[in-house]
């Protein structure tokens, strides 16, 4: 058997390829990060006409274990972001009459904190974890932690779209 190529030219793409995947994570670095990249401003998207979207919920940690696990529902936002106060407050509907306010203070970032109660007895604390807001779209996640009979770690997202 005869080889046609000397071992130097045999190794070439490969150290190519090795020398541009250690390189890579410099050039990703470089990106700039869509979310960093929101301000406060951003915020004032949200005020307007009704967002209909979903409510989706990972909750673990319970105190009555058959309420730990995924679920999801149909639900419409009223949203009143106020610029002087640096507060935004939301108001959801959900398709089963469940009615639930979010009531905090935001941060340049935007970083947002505050306290949830809903009609059905439910209360606790939130912080934001991440924020996408454009003119027709919101996804807005939350830690939420409830504290009131059951007593639940909920990952949240809500969501919706507008015209």
């Amino acid at each position: 058997m005869r080889l046609t190529a000397t071992s130097c030219q045999k190794c070439l793409p490969a150290a190519c390829a090795l020398a541009l995947a250690a390189l890579a994570p410099a050039f990703a670095h470089a990106q700039a990060n869509p979310l960093a990249r929101r301000s406060t401003a951003d915020v004032v998207t949200l005020n307007g006409d009704v967002w209909n979207g979903a409510n989706l919920e990972r909750r673990s940690n319970c105190s009555s274990a058959q309420n730990n696990g995924s679920r999801g529902t149909y639900a419409a936002y009223n949203v009143t972001v106020n610029t002087l106060g640096g507060e935004i407050d939301i108001d959801e509907t959900a398709i089963t009459g469940l009615r639930c306010t979010y009531s905090g203070r935001y941060e340049a970032g935007p970083s947002w904190s505050g306290f949830y109660t809903c009609s059905d007895g439910k209360r606790g604390t939130f912080q934001s974890r991440g924020f996408l807001i454009t003119p027709n779209e919101m996804s807005i996640r939350l830690a939420i932690k409830l504290d009131t009979t059951e007593s639940c770690d909920v990952d949240a997202i809500l969501g919706g779209s507008r015209f």
